[in-house]
């Protein structure tokens, strides 16, 4: 589940990391996008492996397929990670953003900022 900022428009880019590598690189994500309609979205990986993993979304409000930022690198779109993992002069690492997927349904909030 991940909370909106409603009527902004656009797709939410969200990535399943299933390892350190993956999620700094984004090679070997699952990827999905869904629209970006509402408070609450929900978006929904189907046959994700037991053990661990990290989720990042960003809100692609101009549907441009990237993330846009300000010259100093700084995010202009609303983004965020699993765990609501802290973000410093950087993206959060994947430890802090990891977590434990169990046999069935494995709810995951993420807050935009």
């Amino acid at each position: 589940i991940i909370l909106n900022k409603p009527d902004a428009g656009g797709v939410l880019r969200v990535a399943l990391s299933p390892d350190a590598h993956a999620y700094k690189s984004d090679v070997g994500c699952t990827l999905i996008s869904v629209p970006a309609t509402g408070r609450l979205v929900t978006a929904t990986f189907e046959n994700v492996k037991i053990g661990t993993c990290a989720v990042k979304v960003f809100h692609d409000i101009n549907s441009d397929n990237e993330l846009n930022t300000s010259w100093i690198g700084w995010p202009k779109e609303p983004y965020g990670f699993s765990n609501d993992a802290p973000v410093n002069m950087g993206p959060p690492s994947y430890k802090l953003a990891m977590i434990n997927v169990k046999e069935g349904e494995n709810p995951v909030r993420i807050s935009l900022r």
